[in-house]
């Protein structure tokens, strides 16, 4: 028999796999459109957005290629020109 971790609730234990866990715990990233992303996906940029401390800006239409997700379902982390930049993924496209 597998690990078994105890979970439990108001009314009673429920014995899960560790497996079952990380499922409930995954994060569902949506781009602007509702579409899922995934590490690793490319999206493109849909407003020209000011980088805060970076003093330059991500214009409309670039393209982000690897992207990996956060533990914030509205935020991407990327590199953009060198720079590692988190983006909030109501900007975001799925290409």
């Amino acid at each position: 028999m597998g690990d078994m971790l105890v979970v439990v609730s108001l009314s009673d234990y429920k014995f899960v796999t560790c497996a079952e866990i990380t499922t409930m715990d995954e994060l569902i990233v949506k781009d602007s459109n509702g579409n899922q992303l995934h590490d690793g996906d490319s999206v493109t940029v849909i407003k020209s957005l000011k980088v805060k401390g970076g003093g330059t800006t991500i214009k409309q239409g670039t393209t982000v290629k690897k992207i990996r997700l956060t533990d914030n379902d509205e935020e991407v982390d990327c590199k953009i020109d060198g720079m590692s930049i988190v983006l909030r993924t109501e900007f975001l496209r799925k290409k």
